[in-house]
């Protein structure tokens, strides 16, 4: 990536950023600036992938659970507004909340406690829990409600247990890959290939609903 292109994405993303700090509520507004927010982290391609070359076949795994809580972190009621744009740009707190807090949490979620190393403290692990309202719980509310029954009936071939909406659910709960692989007998890389395609596949839905 070029200085110029470096220079505008890290000024679209504090402009997003700052779009959403502007909201004191999770109102139909704030919903959309952090929808925006999200996509363009996502897509700008810059998150992270800490200790990369460590946990072997289960890197992918812990790194999967260790965004999407990063996600669900920022989403949440008021949590952005613990971005500072004084202190650096939006790419550069993310990517320390990934390294320093949400990529070391998901390592025992994924591997097991026993498993579990010690990694570098940081101030930033000292952020305080979540707020009760969040865009992850609009998401799940749709989700839950499939008015069109077309999460429920979405599954893993020959599994119809495990399909979108069950999957969502346990996910939205905080269940990891680890426990929800053992509860139906899937390999966890089954899992998350399926709920991934899913994502994408009903993204234009669940956006429907977050804009309503």
């Amino acid at each position: 990536m070029t200085n110029d292109r470096r220079k505008q994405l890290d000024a679209q993303l504090k402009e997003l950023a700052l779009a959403a700090q502007r909201y004191t509520d999770l109102t139909k507004g704030k919903r959309i600036a952090l929808t925006r927010l999200m996509n363009a982290i996502w897509q700008s391609g810059k998150l992270v992938r800490p200790y990369k070359g460590q946990f072997q076949l289960l890197y992918e795994d812990i790194y999967d659970e260790a965004v999407q809580n990063l996600f669900f972190y920022l989403c949440q009621n008021n949590n952005i507004n613990r971005y500072d744009p004084e202190r650096g740009e939006v790419m550069t707190w993310v990517n320390m909340l990934l390294t320093k807090r949400f990529f070391p949490e998901a390592i025992p979620k994924v591997i097991g406690k026993e498993n579990e190393i010690n990694l570098e403290s940081s101030h930033w692990e000292t952020i305080p829990s979540f707020q009760p309202i969040s865009l992850f719980e609009q998401v799940r509310e749709c989700i839950e409600s499939d008015p069109e029954l077309i999460f429920c009936k979405e599954h893993i071939k020959g599994h119809p247990e495990a399909n979108f909406q069950a999957i969502a659910q346990r996910r939205c709960s905080g269940i990891s890959w680890k426990d929800i692989s053992a509860e139906w007998g899937i390999k966890i890389t089954s899992l998350n290939t399926f709920y991934q395609r899913c994502l994408k596949k009903f993204a234009d839905k669940l956006q429907e609903y977050l804009y309503i």
